[in-house]
């Protein structure tokens, strides 16, 4: 990513987090759906968001929207101590979000550390999605880490 893509970024996550604030919580979800490249079918969309959640639900999302979204997006982590740690690194995506911002995000980490990316299944989140299939991909992919 570029700088021109970060402040780009930076502006929009900017944005949404204001429109949390104001209270429109479907356009906040809507416009980080499409800051991340990540496409809903309108009924899934209604399903997740549609109905305003309440009690820790609702603690839990809006400490999520307004403490941790830019400092997550943002995060830059400790290269140089990545390349020297003496610790095996690599950089998971999963295979069904090509495209999106978390897959152009680490593909551009892989590279910096000069590494291929592992793929595993699902998406994003394959390891919630697909817990058994992305366990057996985590196992044999820590098993040639060892070697």
């Amino acid at each position: 990513m570029n700088a021109t893509d970060r402040s780009a970024l930076r502006a929009a996550t900017e944005r949404m987090i204001d429109t949390y604030r104001a209270g429109d919580r479907r356009g906040y979800w809507t416009d980080f759906l499409a800051t991340a490249d990540i496409e809903l079918p309108p009924e899934v969309f209604e399903m997740m968001f549609g109905a305003e959640p309440d009690g820790r639900d609702a603690e839990d999302e809006r400490f999520g929207v307004e403490q941790m979204h830019l400092s997550t997006t943002f995060w830059q982590p400790p290269i140089n101590a990545l390349r020297d740690g003496g610790v095996p690194v690599m950089v998971g995506i999963g295979a069904e979000s090509a495209g999106e911002l978390c897959d152009r995000s680490s593909r551009a980490l892989a590279a910096t550390l000069d590494l291929e990316p592992t793929m595993f299944p699902g998406d994003h989140i394959g390891f919630a999605d697909q817990p058994d299939a992305f366990a057996v991909a985590l196992r044999d992919t820590l098993g040639t880490l060892r070697r």
